[in-house]
């Protein structure tokens, strides 16, 4: 077959499949991203997003009534329900564009007969219109992922090759070798990179697959390294070159993934624009110093004014503490709580969030002057001791631009009664999200505690907020999730930060759109730090 140009005219847009969708970080990338030579023009639109979850596919269609709009001219009625002003986003008024994104956002489990059956049906429609498509998503990571590898290790007659999560993918290829889109984007944890299926490594074996999901009559694929740096820096069966760390392309937050970017061989591409790392990194206080503070709740004792009680908390951390410069710090955190210092939080806090911290790339990506409120800013409470330890380890963090790591570090009298707790495994069990430096990898561990990702405001006393991990993995503050808090965690911990995906849909476009409209573009890297 002879190489197909695909000509992208002005104002077309290029429809995007998303399957395992969770909450819609990486379609939201792609449906936001912008045209370089037209600004208002979003070459991107998703045709058909996938998610089993029950409340991350409610997100999916909320998120996708919101996009029925063009940007800026969302419905005052949606901003109503965000707020909790309201029992719907949508009116009589605007009823069709709510069914539309019902069309568009559809809770679906991949493997499920009838629901396949429909996906497909999806498909086919999207494929019929002879226009080039793009699949895009990532299968679930469990089975891939170190944390679950260890699981899966301590549970008696388990057996990788028995376990059906290790061959989602296939989902993938069965949509590459029915409907050949002209470009996919598949991601995962960098775990895949490792594992093993009787005995042989996992990895060789989908990118063998993804190149020929047909097999020998099938479709082909060319499988792209998405950052410029990593073209020739490794070879072709090498997986490093297909690593993409969060915190080198202006998200601020340390994560690696893997990303496959495949392009059907007889696409004609040119020279694809390359994602370039930006020239600096940022830290957690470049999205989260101007947000509301709250407050945790205790949840073994009571109480009835919550400054006393935090005072009483950070005075008994600096008793306890061993480190006097900690010990210092802890009482000098005590006399700054005041009683207006914090509130609840909750689905709608009607407060705003400084911008004065927000990163210039950030913040018409992260900010809408209409939305007046600070959403899904809620936070778990805690035990008391497990306050204590907090209010420890935030100190101790500021003294000394670390968190206290393990039994060695924390004094004896807060030592927690955990199983291992001296072993030496365990020493980021309780650790603090330092301002000045990107985050950990926000997980979607976050909805069973916060252990690991404590505020660095000692006098806050808690774990990062669902909106604090959103803003951290750059989700926009008008992203509503749905369900309940657990529920959004998950959702926030299991997603692509949406950021990172703007930046591959970049490259995706550059090697779909029209030769017209690609040209060499001046990306993020011109407003980072130096």
């Amino acid at each position: 077959m002879g190489a197909l140009l695909i000509l992208v005219k002005s104002g077309m847009h290029i429809p995007v499949v998303d399957i395992f969708a969770g909450p819609g970080g990486l379609g939201e990338g792609f449906s936001a991203y912008t045209a370089p030579r037209n600004a208002r023009h979003q070459p991107f639109k998703i045709a058909i997003s996938a998610e089993m979850e029950v409340n991350a596919a409610k997100t999916l269609r909320l998120r996708a009534f919101y996009r029925q709009f063009a940007p800026g001219k969302a419905p005052t009625s949606y901003y109503d329900y965000v707020a909790g002003r309201a029992a719907a986003p949508w009116t009589d008024a605007t009823e069709s564009q709510w069914a539309a994104a019902g069309h568009e956002a559809r809770q679906l489990k991949l493997g499920e007969p009838a629901d396949d059956k429909e996906l497909h049906a999806r498909i086919r429609e999207v494929a019929a219109e002879g226009d080039p498509w793009v699949l895009i998503g990532g299968p679930p990571c469990q089975a891939y992922s170190l944390v679950g590898r260890a699981r899966n290790r301590g549970v008696v007659g388990y057996k990788a090759e028995e376990d059906p999560r290790h061959f989602l993918y296939k989902h993938y290829l069965k949509i590459l070798r029915n409907y050949s889109p002209a470009a996919f984007v598949m991601e995962n944890v960098k775990g895949i990179l490792s594992s093993k299926v009787g005995g042989e490594l996992m990895f060789p074996r989908i990118l063998e697959d993804l190149r020929a999901p047909g097999g020998r009559n099938g479709p082909k694929y060319k499988i792209l390294p998405l950052v410029e740096e990593q073209n020739g820096l490794f070879d072709d069966e090498d997986g490093r070159r297909y690593i993409l760390r969060a915190e080198e392309l202006g998200v601020p937050q340390a994560r690696h993934r893997v990303v496959l970017f495949g392009v059907r061989e007889d696409v004609e591409i040119g020279s694809v624009r390359q994602i370039r790392r930006a020239a600096g990194q940022y830290g957690v206080g470049d999205v989260l110093a101007g947000m509301p503070k709250l407050r945790s709740g205790i949840t073994n004792v009571e109480f009835d004014d919550w400054p006393a009680a935090a005072r009483e908390v950070l005075r008994h951390a600096a008793e306890l503490s061993d480190d006097a410069k900690v010990s210092r710090e802890l009482k000098d955190q005590a006399k700054l709580v005041a009683s207006s210092d914090a509130g609840p939080g909750g689905r709608s806090m009607p407060k705003a969030a400084s911008a004065d911290s927000v990163p210039e790339h950030l913040k018409s990506w992260l900010l809408d002057q209409r939305l007046g409120h600070i959403l899904n800013h809620e936070v778990r409470p805690h035990m008391w001791m497990d306050l204590v330890r907090y209010g420890y380890a935030s100190a101790f963090t500021r003294i000394h631009g670390r968190a206290p790591r393990g039994a060695s570090e924390f004094p004896e009298a807060m030592h927690p009664n955990h199983e291992n707790w001296t072993s030496g495994k365990f020493v980021d069990r309780f650790k603090v999200q330092a301002w000045e430096h990107p985050s950990s990898t926000v997980t979607s561990h976050l909805s069973k505690d916060g252990h690991y990702f404590i505020h660095p405001d000692p006098a806050q006393l808690r774990s990062l907020s669902v909106r604090e991990a959103a803003r951290l993995q750059t989700f926009p503050d008008n992203y509503f999730f749905e369900g309940s808090r657990g529920a959004q965690f998950r959702q926030v911990g299991n997603a692509v930060p949406p950021w990172m995906a703007r930046q591959i849909a970049d490259v995706v476009y550059s090697a779909l759109g029209s030769r017209a409209e690609v040209n060499s573009w001046n990306d993020l890297s011109d407003s980072t730090k130096s």
